[in-house]
């Protein structure tokens, strides 16, 4: 029998595991609202991207700007967010981030109707190509993957970066949409699980520099979608509101504690909260390579 948690108890930080939407991270939570604030929402037209743009309505986003490749979910999600908030402006730009000139585009539109850059950048698009080992892919196809999900967020960021008005001193909340596939080696799962990690490495080397910038790194659990299906079926148990319900915390300062690092929407964040200080003391969300080295706390053979 599969055990639904399978993917899910290894990685938890807290003892509650949260699967569905928690008062703590309610959008009527004054708290939490997004009043005066416009939000980029990439990969907007279906699953956790369409859920998160509904979530930013509810807490009174200024504006939501959706972008992806196919224009009818887009206008789907668009039908929805006005339903939910009449008084948000829905800027939608179809177009595909691994191509630059669609992202300068995007980020031109966003000037436009704004005026302002917006202080809020969700980076959730991605293609998942499982179900075949490394030499069964051709490099193309390998490759693209890479192109879309690692190229397209160095776009986003670079942009958004480049159309501050200080772009040595960025401002806003950057939150990228990755993976636990991170941390494990998935046979045929190679494209996915490269271009996830790669991305950890970009998120974390771009908070280095420019640390005015406040940068998340989601993991979204395992929602019932179109890249959820197949093997991933039984363990579908998230609800596709977690991610967006998370970068509502993630906006605000209280969240500064959890710059830089990596945090799954099944881990409490109430719990976390109460926890912040030992968090950041003993860097307990912070990336290490090879634990036995010296320079990860480590002692290596013979000590």
């Amino acid at each position: 029998m599969t055990d639904p948690n399978e993917y899910t108890t290894p990685f938890s930080f807290t003892k509650e595991i949260r699967r569905d939407p928690y008062p703590f991270l309610s959008p009527t939570k004054p708290e939490l609202s997004q009043e005066g604030k416009v939000v980029i929402i990439t990969g907007a037209g279906t699953g956790i991207g369409a859920a998160a743009a509904k979530v930013f309505a509810k807490a009174g986003a200024q504006g939501i700007v959706i972008t992806g490749r196919r224009l009818e979910p887009l206008q789907k999600t668009e039908g929805e967010i006005k339903a939910i908030n009449k008084d948000t402006t829905v800027l939608l730009v179809q177009g595909d981030i691994s191509v630059e000139k669609d992202v300068i585009d995007l980020f031109a539109k966003v000037q436009k109707e704004f005026g302002k850059p917006a202080e809020v950048l969700i980076n959730n698009a991605a293609v998942l190509d499982d179900g075949k080992s490394f030499a069964e892919h051709s490099v193309d196809s390998w490759w693209r993957t890479m192109e879309i999900n690692v190229k397209g967020l160095v776009a986003m960021l670079h942009h958004y970066i480049n159309t501050q008005p200080d772009p040595k001193k960025p401002e806003g909340t950057v939150v990228s949409v990755l993976s636990g596939r991170v941390g494990i080696v998935l046979p045929q799962g190679s494209p996915y699980n490269v271009s996830k990690w790669a991305e950890q490495r970009v998120v974390e080397h771009v908070q280095a520099e420019y640390p005015t910038l406040r940068m998340f790194m989601s993991m979204p659990g395992i929602v019932h979608s179109s890249m959820a299906e197949g093997f991933w079926v039984p363990y579908a148990k998230d609800h596709a509101d977690l991610t967006g319900l998370q970068a509502l915390y993630l906006t605000t300062p209280v969240a500064d504690y959890l710059k830089g690092t990596m945090l799954s929407v099944n881990w409490d964040l109430e719990v976390m909260e109460a926890h912040k200080g030992e968090i950041v003391d003993k860097k307990l969300l912070a990336f290490s390579w090879i634990p036995s080295l010296p320079a990860y706390g480590g002692q290596g053979l013979g000590a």
